[in-house]
């Protein structure tokens, strides 16, 4: 390995934690001393609470959308009929649903319960850009990294639903924080925690193991053990093989992604460095500056790469100015912010299209990293001016990010419809079939309605929508029904079940709200 990489992180290591003590009862509590709880380091307590903040304000604000009903639906079955459900779709999901079933039956299934895990992996990651800045012996540029992320309204908005993708962030960085380790210790059991680290970042976030190849760049760039890092990565993926196959046959999960096209790699970049995308306009966020401040970083980096990089004046770790620590850092993050999102865009553009934002949010740490180097080459005051400047901005995509347009759909308006307007007896059809599961969302709102269409439940069937009975039998269903009311996703309206009405009831009221739609269908005079 690099002798100047090998100083950098083997110093980092040395100041993470004090010189070991002698062995024995004696030694942790000296006579004539007090024993005091060590204090927090500020590299991850300041970025972890600041996490914890962002995280619990307004945590329910916005409603549980489609993707959190998922949620919902999956852990209020059964153990057996969750691994029915796994066996036909989402088994991508399979840990994530497994560990919400435990939460779940501890605490239910309201927003609060289902979403608190989310935020404290948030807080888990926000911390971890801090130990990633320890360890590549750049102490402020964590901090400040952590901090950042914490302030961005794209990582707000995912750290508040019941979805894997801030698990998927804080497994990164985990792994990420063991192939440091292995790169200062290259033993074969250190590799082996990297390898798991790896196989258990796939198993929370499929995509997200590209970030494994990411890893490589940085051993390879930085003269590491690659021979290791390649047994390792390669056994993680012979353990991921049977769960990629499985997700290649339930493929029809993502058949609703279609091929991104240039707005859609513009907004990457605007979320990647922190702002929500659509809901503010590209200057008038954080992004500008997150972006500029990475910037810093790799410049900060440029100016003192032409230094020999293996003399001795050129493994100052102590200092978070070390040209070589910067090295590290950038040879870390440049490759972990792009290499995934540049992967399934042309996996898309090449005819497969794969590509979800957040499906590489677990990028996002990166930039938040790079942007905190950019900060920590600056004076201290110019540093915390900046980091207010990033608050400030941040401001209206936080709001934003709890509002009604913060998720792609708003059930509430059309909930508070059927609330006061429908009544018991009263007919519901859901279009696409999966709509159906806001019914465990909303049980006092539909439930009390007769769903026309279901032909067998999504618990019988393994899937979230259930299956449907065919014209014939839904036209009997309907004989005594007066009031119907048709619940679907915007875009959604031709169905045959729409279509089976025709000359016997017709439309008298019409709700829309974000990506959610309600239709009140009445029963014409004979």
């Amino acid at each position: 390995m690099n002798a100047a990489v090998a100083r950098v992180l083997s110093s980092a290591r040395t100041r993470e934690r004090p010189p070991p003590a002698p062995s024995g009862l004696p030694s942790l509590f000296p006579a004539g001393r007090r024993w005091r709880v060590p204090r927090p380091d500020p590299c991850l307590a300041v970025p972890a609470l600041l996490a914890l903040a962002a995280g619990l304000w307004g945590l329910t604000s916005p409603p549980l959308w489609r993707d959190e009903a998922a949620t919902v639906s999956a852990v209020s079955r059964s153990l057996p009929q969750l691994a029915h459900l796994l066996g036909t779709v989402d088994a991508v999901h399979g840990v994530y649903y497994g560990l919400m079933h435990v939460v779940a039956a501890v605490a239910g299934t309201g927003e609060v319960a289902l979403r608190l895990p989310s935020v404290l992996a948030g807080a888990l990651a926000a911390a971890g850009v801090g130990a990633l800045g320890r360890a590549l012996g750049n102490p402020r540029a964590g901090l400040y990294g952590g901090a950042l992320l914490a302030m961005m309204p794209v990582f707000s908005r995912y750290v508040q639903e019941a979805r894997p993708y801030p698990l998927t962030m804080a497994v990164a960085i985990a792994a990420t924080l063991l192939l440091l380790r292995a790169m200062r210790r290259p033993t074969w059991r250190v590799f082996l925690a990297y390898g798991l680290a790896l196989v258990g970042l796939a198993f929370v976030n499929l995509f997200a193991v590209l970030i494994a190849a990411a890893h490589g760049v940085f051993v390879v760039w930085s003269r590491g053990p690659a021979m290791r890092w390649a047994v390792s990565a390669a056994c993680a993926s012979a353990a991921v093989t049977p769960l990629a196959l499985l997700a290649a046959r339930q493929s029809e999960q993502i058949g609703w992604i279609s091929t991104p096209d240039l707005q859609d790699a513009g907004m990457l970049v605007v979320q990647l460095l922190g702002d929500l995308g659509a809901a503010t306009p590209a200057w008038a966020g954080i992004a500008p500056v997150v972006g500029g401040l990475a910037l810093v970083g790799l410049a900060s980096v440029a100016r003192v790469a032409r230094r020999v990089p293996d003399s001795p004046r050129d493994s100052h770790v102590g200092s978070h100015r070390g040209p070589v620590a910067g090295a590290l850092l950038v040879r870390l993050a440049l490759p972990w912010l792009l290499g995934p999102p540049i992967v399934l865009l042309a996996v898309s553009w090449a005819g497969h299209p794969v590509y979800v934002f957040r499906y590489v949010l677990c990028c996002v740490p990166a930039a938040a990293l790079l942007a905190g180097a950019g900060l920590a080459a600056l004076p201290r005051r110019a540093a915390l001016a900046l980091l207010a400047v990033v608050l400030a901005a941040s401001v209206p995509g936080q709001f934003a990010t709890r509002g009604a347009d913060g998720r792609q759909d708003d059930p509430g308006v059309v909930m508070a419809v059927l609330a006061s307007a429908a009544r018991p007896g009263d007919g519901v059809l859901f279009i696409p079939g999966k709509v159906r599961k806001y019914v465990l969302v909303y049980p006092g709102v539909l439930g009390r309605l007769d769903d026309v269409s279901l032909a067998r439940s999504p618990r019988r069937t393994g899937t979230f929508g259930g299956t449907h009975v065919g014209r014939r039998v839904m036209k009997a269903r309907l004989a005594d029904v007066h009031t119907l009311w048709a619940l679907g996703n915007t875009g959604r309206t031709a169905n045959w079940q729409l279509d089976a009405l025709r000359g016997t009831f017709s439309p008298t009221g019409h709700w829309t709200t974000r990506g959610m739609y309600l239709v009140r269908y009445t029963r014409t005079a004979p």
